[in-house]
């Protein structure tokens, strides 16, 4: 199949007029900045434009079936699977959708669809893809690896508002104890390999949740649980992993290891987002104030 429109029988056979709308349509799309594929309702290929061969390294003249397409692309997933199983759920509905790809080669791709009805009931689908590499790189934390804080300005809010999907949804703050007294004695540098091998902790335990490190030592975690139990059990896991780090700290009182402190809000449904940070916040105050290394649950 080569990258050329065939939107329609009637359209490719029609008139002139119609022939040249097909031809500034093509156009269009070949000068766009993001990769687009048409697909129709059988899973044919309607059209692919010139970004979106290069974005996924198919060469001129080498554009394949549905098929082949989709198992190409999944081969260069970090989650070939997860890819998978959302387009194939995706043309079960009739409904559109955003999310972002993790690719093996580091980069990461913005993936929004959209059906179109194209024979009565049956729906095909717009697939636009954009490298988003540069602009997410920019809400990493350098020192961490973790999500920054302007990460969490994007992103906790659509958390926190979402509606009720029947889950547990936690927020946590996490604090490291006294770790001001650490850098007066160890220095700054060995601080911020602390911080580094938090974050080395919290990304394989919090895995695609949310885990944002949003100033100095100070972490916010969000994620969701069938129950309560689970959630706490979760959060429990967190802190004493840290303490089983053992990382040598003899300016946090009898500890004398690296601790953290957390605030835990629990909610289902959609809530404030800056209610909820209020309430983990009041949280880990608590639990600083009444010893540290514990987890205090929100009002």
């Amino acid at each position: 199949m080569s990258s050329k429109a065939v939107v329609s029988a009637e359209m490719v056979a029609g008139t002139d007029r119609d022939r040249r709308v097909l031809s500034l349509f093509e156009r269009t799309l070949d000068n766009l900045p993001d990769g687009v594929m048409l697909v129709g309702p059988s899973r044919s290929v309607l059209y692919t434009n010139k970004i979106f061969q290069r974005l996924w390294g198919f060469g001129p003249g080498m554009l394949p079936d549905w098929e082949h397409i989709v198992e190409h692309i999944a081969a260069q997933m970090e989650h070939p699977a997860r890819f998978l199983q959302e387009v194939t759920r995706l043309y079960g509905v009739c409904e559109s959708s955003q999310d972002e790809l993790r690719l093996r080669d580091g980069r990461i791709i913005s993936r929004r669809s959209v059906p179109f009805d194209s024979e009565g009931e049956k729906f095909g689908r717009i697939w636009i893809y954009t490298d988003v590499t540069e602009a997410w790189n920019a809400k990493i934390d350098a020192l961490t690896g973790l999500k920054n804080r302007r990460a969490y300005a994007r992103y906790f809010p659509e958390f926190a508002q979402a509606a009720d999907d029947g889950l547990m949804k936690a927020v946590a703050i996490m604090d490291v104890d006294n770790f001001k007294a650490y850098n007066d004695i160890y220095g700054h540098a060995a601080g911020d390999e602390v911080l580094r091998r938090i974050g080395s902790l919290l990304s394989p335990m919090v895995g695609d949740e949310m885990v944002f490190r949003i100033g100095g030592e100070e972490f916010l975690i969000a994620c969701k649980y069938q129950n309560e139990v689970r959630a706490i059990d979760f959060f429990e896991s967190i802190r004493t992993g840290l303490k089983s780090a053992a990382i040598p700290h003899r300016g946090n009182g009898s500890e004398m290891v690296v601790t953290a402190s957390l605030g835990l809000a629990l909610f289902r449904g959609s809530q404030d987002p800056g209610h909820l940070f209020d309430a983990a916040d009041s949280a880990l105050y608590r639990s600083k104030s009444s010893g540290r290394n514990r987890i205090t649950l929100a009002s």
